[in-house]
């Protein structure tokens, strides 16, 4: 059994960041966010991912299931060769549409998703632009106490991966808001490449190892690089 590692890495909007990496699918590789999550009547959720050009299909970037209700929120890749990105939101069960967001292109986006139980309404952003608005998806709060699972789907509470369902290649700097975020917000972000949005229930910061957990993650301990 290796070791799980997290790689160091300086980046184009901070003077270094702690990234995870993904090599290739597996039914192991993942990390939990080691925080306890209230209920939530509206959520966003914004990140950095680099995907690998050479994986196609399905994949999760993040999962957070209770253990009332397992497919209670996540946020979905579909990867088709020649295609651009296709993500989608899953709340409560209730699948979203998947919405292209930006070119299979081996570089950094930032990825935001919120959503609101009035009216189920959800909205998707990447690289600080909407891509996508819509309503209807469940009326029902994100349930306390989950498990808040970093590049797999679950079919059990924190557990069940599946190969065929996971995610390969590269996520940082991954907060979450007890609130939507609105558009003005996420563009600010984006430009400023700062979190500087109010009131994260959870942030990626340089104590980021003492609240997630990894396992099987391999990569080097302290790369240094640029995106």
């Amino acid at each position: 059994m290796m070791n799980p590692t997290m790689s160091m890495f300086l980046t184009a909007c901070s003077s270094e960041t702690l990234i995870l990496e993904f090599a290739g699918r597996s039914d192991r590789n993942h990390a939990r966010l080691l925080h306890k999550f209230p209920s939530m009547d509206s959520v966003s959720v914004c990140t950095r991912v680099r995907f690998d050009p050479n994986c196609f299909g399905i994949s999760t970037i993040f999962s957070y299931s209770i253990q009332s209700y397992i497919n209670e929120f996540q946020l979905r890749v579909n990867l088709v060769k020649g295609k651009p990105v296709q993500l989608a939101l899953l709340v409560h069960g209730v699948h979203g549409p998947y919405k292209e967001a930006f070119d299979l292109d081996d570089f950094w986006h930032s990825v935001c998703v919120s959503w609101s139980q009035s009216g189920g309404r959800w909205a998707l952003f990447t690289d600080g632009l909407v891509v996508s608005r819509g309503e209807g998806l469940s009326s029902n709060n994100i349930g306390p106490g989950g498990r808040f699972i970093i590049g797999q789907e679950q079919d059990t509470f924190g557990g069940s991966f599946k190969k065929n369902e996971s995610f390969s290649g590269s996520i940082t700097e991954l907060y979450i808001w007890d609130r939507v975020l609105n558009s003005s917000e996420i563009y600010t972000m984006e430009k400023e490449c700062s979190p500087n949005s109010s009131g994260p229930v959870f942030k990626w910061s340089g104590s980021i190892l003492c609240t997630v957990k990894l396992y099987y993650i391999k990569g080097p301990a302290l790369a240094v690089t640029h995106y």
